[in-house]
């Protein structure tokens, strides 16, 4: 197994214990979280605020995880590294080889870019209801108008919500990120680049970049 395999198997259980907490069917293999989370009778708005801090949750604690045993942060209050080793005896990690990978599949949500055509993953901000935001939630699937700071141009960019189908004012929330028109932008891209997202002139968030899916977009490093 390699280092990559090994954190892709943690997002993967991560995913499964959300599918599996928010899966309110009526059959004899629901979870125990799946019932109590029912018992609580949610509407939908508030199903999905719950699940958007679940889903926070578990991706700080699966990244932390990985972070301890990657000798970057400690696990409980010991720091140390460790040598993580298969059943075959091959190595898959000997300290420091897990953190880059952890990053970029459960922060930078790499495995999500790669099975989407999605131009770019990105964290975005939404602003509060009273400091300009929208008044409501926006659905997955939502268009604004996206505007990077070194042009005038912009273009609409679908927001497809990672684990959610609703991100509210006052949200950070991963989204996939699929532009209407992406020519004014080959070649000016870079992981980090930040952007605001708009409904007409107003202004209601702005987003960073965390991985380009789309090549040609990207900045060419000096």
């Amino acid at each position: 197994m390699t280092t990559e395999e090994f954190v892709k198997n943690f997002y993967i259980e991560r995913k499964r214990i959300i599918e599996n907490s928010f899966d309110f069917g009526q059959h004899d293999l629901r979870s125990y979280v799946s019932t109590k989370i029912q018992e609580l009778n949610l509407d939908k708005e508030q199903t999905e605020k719950f699940k958007h801090i679940i889903s926070a949750l578990l991706t700080d604690t699966f990244y932390g995880i990985l972070l301890g045993l990657d000798g970057s942060t400690s696990i409980g209050n010991r720091q140390e590294t460790y040598k993580i080793s298969g059943e075959d005896g091959e190595i898959i990690s000997e300290c420091g080889e897990i953190e880059g990978e952890a990053y970029e599949i459960f922060c930078a949500n790499r495995l999500e870019a790669e099975d989407n055509d999605c131009d770019f993953v990105a964290l975005l901000n939404f602003r509060e209801t009273e400091n300009g935001g929208r008044t409501h939630f926006a659905l997955s699937g939502y268009r604004p108008q996206i505007k990077f700071s070194f042009t005038e141009m912009q273009t609409s960019g679908q927001q497809t919500y990672i684990d959610n189908e609703m991100a509210f004012p006052g949200d950070n929330i991963n989204a996939l990120i699929k532009l209407t028109t992406t020519e004014h932008l080959k070649g000016k891209l870079r992981e980090g680049s930040n952007f605001e997202f708009l409904e007409g002139e107003k202004v209601i968030g702005t987003g960073r970049i965390l991985i380009i899916n789309n090549d040609d977009l990207r900045k060419a490093s000096r």
